[in-house]
């Protein structure tokens, strides 16, 4: 994580980056602090997280389950601090596109997870609302 400081919980470098670092210490994958933000404060500014189950049919089927969990009240020094704390987690991907034929395509698709269980962590206010 270059540019911020953990046990402040403070960005010191705007222009840092989460980094992927491989055994030699060289930075294999990265991604700025800025690119993050405008992706973190569009999508998580407010988010319902709603429990769940699929189907296995033919037509994929959902169904969803109460009570939802309301997030309020975010900012991205809390996303930076729980990814220092282990709190949320790398998962690379792939996404794979016309894989048959000769003008197949890949595009990386990684994600940053996160356990249900901190995802208090990241916000101001958080708790179950019932729908």
């Amino acid at each position: 994580m270059r540019g911020f400081n953990p046990s402040r919980k403070v960005i010191e470098d705007v222009g840092g980056a989460v980094e992927l670092l491989n055994d030699a210490g060289h930075c294999a994958a990265a991604w700025s602090f800025a690119e993050l933000m405008i992706g973190w404060n569009k999508k998580h500014a407010q988010a319902a997280y709603v429990p769940y189950e699929s189907g296995k049919e033919l037509v994929p089927a959902y169904r969803y389950f109460s009570p939802a969990l309301m997030g309020e009240g975010t900012d991205f020094n809390r996303y930076l601090a729980a990814l220092c704390a282990g709190m949320v987690i790398f998962d690379p991907g792939s996404k794979v596109m016309k894989a048959s034929t000769e003008k197949s395509t890949v595009k990386a698709r990684s994600q940053f997870r996160m356990p249900v269980r901190h995802l208090a962590d990241l916000y101001q206010k958080f708790g179950p609302v019932e729908f």
